[in-house]
């Protein structure tokens, strides 16, 4: 064969190959925006978890500032009332150990909210590796149609 006839061969296979290599791109590329979104979406629900949480937080944190003043109120009531001294003592003592639960509840929360947000950077951080991914085959994708379409010039 001739060069002449082998050159336009050689030149439709390479084109053929690069067609392929543009649709697998294409793909790996959709693929990872799927990927995205699914993160995005699951980012979406833990950061709403995670503001209920605070909100929960923020409740127990006012129900404990409740109870202080509440534990307040009943010692001078107590000290004012020598009669109602040990019923008080009970109540208080009652008192304190729901402080110590709330305490306790709100400690728990604060570790929760914690492991939330390094779930949340560690997900940002995984998010942001999948979009320079997603970037970089994007760029390689421009890189192969503008050859393309430099080789369909020529």
């Amino acid at each position: 064969m001739t060069t002449a006839r082998l050159l336009p061969i050689i030149n439709a296979a390479g084109c053929l190959v690069l067609v392929g290599f543009i649709f697998f791109q294409w793909f790996g590329g959709k693929v990872l925006n799927e990927k995205l979104h699914g993160m995005e979406a699951k980012l979406i629900v833990e950061e709403n978890a995670r503001v209920n949480a605070e909100f929960e937080a923020n409740k127990l944190q006012k129900d404990i500032e409740g109870l202080k003043a509440s534990i307040d109120s009943i010692r001078k009531d107590s000290e004012a009332n020598a009669k109602d001294l040990e019923a008080k003592s009970a109540e208080v003592t009652a008192l304190n150990s729901g402080i110590l639960e709330a305490q306790t509840k709100v400690k728990e929360w604060e570790d929760a909210l914690k492991a939330r947000d390094e779930a949340i950077t560690q997900r940002d951080e995984k998010i942001k590796e999948l979009n320079a991914t997603v970037i970089s085959t994007r760029k390689r994708l421009d890189e192969a149609i503008d050859q393309l379409k430099k080789a369909g010039a020529r």
